[in-house]
């Protein structure tokens, strides 16, 4: 099988000859523009060959057109700090209106899309990251906490922002299945766990927006729903339309690989953790590691992939090992 049709075969449930996998992550010093991030995005794809790229931006590109900026060291795989935020008070939320969908850090994100799926391989999928409208909300301001106040003492202002929030990635998500993706990895972030809000919060300002992005993505055959972090809210979200969930199964409070292949009609992506083997040289544990999704999925309708994007401290000597072990999954078998 080509990675297309071993992604695709996934997916649906049908017979693989092996599980296909992925891997990525920020390369901070590299996310600044388009030709950078996808000339390290490309280089990370010989190195690996993985079988389908999700394309890892910085997070903050979803919110550049509304005043957020970063500060950046300049120091390789260095962490951008947080500078400045448009919100401050619940009133600034009414400042909050559309903006164009293709211009400005949008319209970069764009042509990084064309870039690479022009230097791809044309039997590699590409996915592109976005954020749920409230997740891009969540983003202008300085803590997740202040969102929350304001959904109480501003509701009016919070809806008003994020209905342009939402029309505004309506017309990009769709812009970037134009410009050549497969599909969106449509990001949570903090906002789907049951340690900031709980569902009934969720499903009133949340659940809305998410579906019209995804509705705004049915062109694409390779729509992820990726749920952050634990505790998270992926059983209440079984039903959006998805063809992969991605979230991590390892985590308190989550559903299990073998879980979700019972509760989920879409495909599972994940089993690796971030913060596990993945950190250290212990060739058995990143072993063990794989063997242990492998054993719970039986192989089936399974993306191999990490819990959420990898610390740029990963080991590239356990990426290769995940790499080659995904080719002998024979021997990873429970006898």
């Amino acid at each position: 099988m080509n990675p297309r049709e071993r992604v695709m075969a996934a997916l649906r449930g049908q017979p693989v000859d092996r599980p296909p996998i992925s891997f990525w992550g920020h390369v901070y010093h590299r996310e600044s523009s388009a030709e950078d991030l996808v000339a390290a995005t490309l280089e990370l794809h010989g190195r690996y060959g993985w079988d389908w790229i999700k394309l890892n931006p910085r997070k903050h590109y979803h919110v550049e057109p509304w005043g957020v900026g970063y500060r950046y060291s300049g120091v390789p795989d260095d962490k951008p700090v947080l500078d400045r935020v448009p919100i401050r008070t619940g009133d600034d939320w009414r400042r909050i209106q559309e903006v164009p969908h293709d211009r400005g850090a949008l319209g970069e994100q764009l042509e990084a899309v064309r870039l690479l799926r022009s230097r791809l391989p044309a039997d590699v999928p590409l996915i592109q990251t976005v954020f749920t409208p409230f997740a891009v909300l969540g983003e202008m301001t300085r803590e997740p906490e202040d969102l929350v106040r304001h959904l109480e003492t501003d509701p009016d202002a919070v809806r008003g922002a994020l209905e342009a929030v939402t029309c505004v990635f309506e017309r990009y998500v769709r812009a970037v299945l134009a410009a050549g993706a497969d599909g969106v990895f449509l990001a949570t972030v903090d906002w789907a766990s049951r340690d900031l809000m709980g569902w009934d919060r969720y499903r009133e300002w949340a659940r809305a927006g998410d579906l019209r992005l995804l509705a705004a993505a049915a062109g694409g055959w390779f729509n992820v729903l990726h749920v952050c972090r634990p505790n998270n809210m992926l059983p209440e979200l079984a039903d959006y339309p998805a063809h992969a969930f991605s979230w991590a199964a390892g985590e308190p409070g989550n559903l299990t690989l073998r879980q979700g292949l019972e509760r989920l009609r879409g495909a599972v992506m994940g089993g690796i953790p971030i913060d596990g083997a993945l950190l250290t040289d212990d060739e058995a544990a990143i072993d063990a590691e794989l063997k242990r999704a492998y054993e719970q999925t039986g192989g089936r309708r399974w993306l191999a992939a990490p819990g959420c994007s990898i610390d740029p401290a990963t080991r590239p000597g356990q990426l290769r090992r995940l790499r080659a072990d995904i080719e002998r999954l024979s021997t990873l078998r429970t006898a």
